[in-house]
């Protein structure tokens, strides 16, 4: 018993200043976005504060926006270290990790010119908790070692 329902059609009205990675309509998420990292206020010098570096972490899935935050603490004069990209050093030939890794994974996940392939290693540690941990263990040291060698670099120059 109950009547027929009435449909309404709303056309979205288009955002023209949309970007790239947000939807065409208007939308009130866009302009969450749009306001994350926004420096709501300049910041201000405090003497009070400690004169060694402050150590930030970014960690966030795909697309949560670490890079976006990262340029923006660059330019406010942040010093920024990639701990992906020290990943990347560690494995590389004549990098702190490359023998180690070699000796427990075997020359078959090495490349003609010597390099490390990663999808070779891949296969051969994810899904296997143990050689994940042993990959792990040689890996995460260095590139902890690493990080503390670019904080006493970045506080050596203010």
């Amino acid at each position: 018993g109950l009547p027929e329902l009435v449909l309404y059609e709303i056309l979205l009205m288009k955002d023209p200043d949309h970007a790239q990675n947000e939807e065409e309509k208007i939308s009130s998420s866009s302009l969450r976005q749009r306001l994350l990292g926004t420096l709501l206020r300049p910041p201000r010098q405090d003497p009070a504060l400690p004169s060694h570096p402050y150590v930030i972490g970014l960690t966030g899935g795909t697309g949560s926006g670490k890079t976006s935050i990262a340029k923006l603490l660059g330019q406010l004069g942040a010093f920024l270290i990639d701990a992906d990209k020290l990943g990347h050093a560690v494995y590389v030939p004549g990098g702190p990790a490359h023998e180690q890794v070699v000796a427990a994974f075997g020359a078959e996940i090495l490349n003609e010119d010597g390099t490390i392939n990663r999808k070779v290693l891949g296969a051969k540690v994810f899904g296997n908790p143990e050689r994940l941990k042993s990959l792990t263990d040689i890996v995460w040291p260095e590139i902890a070692q690493m990080v503390k060698e670019q904080i006493r670099e970045a506080d050596a120059q203010g």
